[in-house]
């Protein structure tokens, strides 16, 4: 190596590890997700794979990736590859977590992480076993706004917690869309749900001892709307409603013995301007932040974990935990609203 690139650092001495990513599936949402992992600039995506090779060719142009395949399992084997990104419909993130894991590569999966707690777990022991890295897919967890929440919470700025709120909906109108179809995992619960449980789960700092449901089902069989009540213990109450019949909207309130934190758009607010409200001793404060990329924010730790060996700052059993609520909302809504307890 000559001085000059010592002096510039652009010899190998300087030279960081490079992630080589693979995509399964042209989901639109990949679309961000390439974006995000390409914001770290020692990561590099190289593949994408789909059933249909001339989409998956298509696809793979437009977001000039080199190689497309026409098969998963031919990406998963593919020996350059060290990460996959798996944004495949809920009913095949199990299967193709496990594969991936299996075949040595890291994985970022979409959420919902999968479609009951089993799944999830047998997922974690996958990514255990095989000494990679597996990681859920919730970038809110890693936006400014939710790291000063959480900050406020840890300070006990609200006093003792007593009730925590969430809301999310949107109208889905493509009578195609994947989420209105049972066998692939569809639903409001699953499509929504998983993000004011992991929401909820994240400001409360406890896991919900019984949970309460009740659903509209859609034609089709899925969850169209759902409104659910959550016992945290301790004097902590949760209600959150989600549908896919209803206008767009998405919000979290907190509110504790000394205070109230309000927050629009809790888990979709990587993209637009957003704020923090904290109401207490008869004043309002409001933060606001402008769009940031919590998507590449999450990405970049992902980095750090699979080459630099850093600790997770949110654990993946978290996921399997999630999972263990969605698992106890159904059954809450299979029996008619009853209560189901937790512990």
């Amino acid at each position: 190596m000559d001085m000059l690139s010592l002096k510039t650092g652009t010899g190998n001495l300087f030279r960081k590890p490079e992630l080589n990513w693979g995509i399964l599936g042209t989901a639109r949402i990949a679309e961000t997700a390439i974006s995000a992992i390409r914001a770290n600039k020692n990561n590099r995506v190289l593949a994408l794979a789909s059933r249909d090779l001339t989409r998956g060719r298509q696809f793979a142009d437009k977001a000039k990736i080199p190689v497309a395949y026409g098969s998963y399992d031919e990406l998963i084997q593919d020996s350059s590859l060290q990460a996959v990104y798996i944004p495949l419909p809920n009913s095949e993130h199990k299967d193709w977590t496990i594969k991936a894991l299996q075949a040595g590569k890291h994985v970022l999966v979409e959420k919902p992480f999968a479609l009951n707690g089993e799944d999830a777990q047998a997922m974690v022991d996958a990514a255990s076993e095989s000494g990679t890295v597996l990681m859920e897919s919730f970038n809110y967890r890693y936006h400014s706004r939710t790291l000063k929440a959480l900050e406020l919470l840890n300070k006990e700025e609200l006093g003792k917690l007593r009730f925590v709120d969430c809301s999310f909906s949107f109208p889905l109108e493509n009578p195609d869309d994947f989420r209105l179809v049972p066998e692939l995992g569809g639903g409001a619960l699953y499509d929504l749900g998983c993000y004011c449980i992991d929401f909820m789960r994240l400001m409360v700092r406890r896991e919900p001892e019984a949970v309460q449901a009740h659903a509209h089902m859609s034609g089709s069989g899925i969850d169209l709307q759902l409104s659910v009540f959550l016992d945290f213990g301790n004097q902590i109450f949760g209600n959150f409603d989600v549908a896919f019949n209803a206008a767009m909207q998405s919000s979290a309130r907190i509110v504790g013995s000394d205070g109230v934190m309000t927050l629009d758009f809790p888990v979709t607010g990587y993209n637009r301007n957003v704020s923090l409200l904290l109401e207490k001793n008869h004043e309002n404060s409001r933060t606001g932040y402008r769009p940031e990329d919590s998507w590449a924010k999450m990405t970049d730790h992902f980095y750090q974990l699979a080459i630099k060996k850093d600790i997770a700052r949110y654990q993946i059993a978290d996921s399997v935990k999630n999972l263990t609520v969605i698992d106890a909302i159904f059954q809450s809504v299979i029996e008619d609203g009853k209560l189901i307890h937790l512990t």
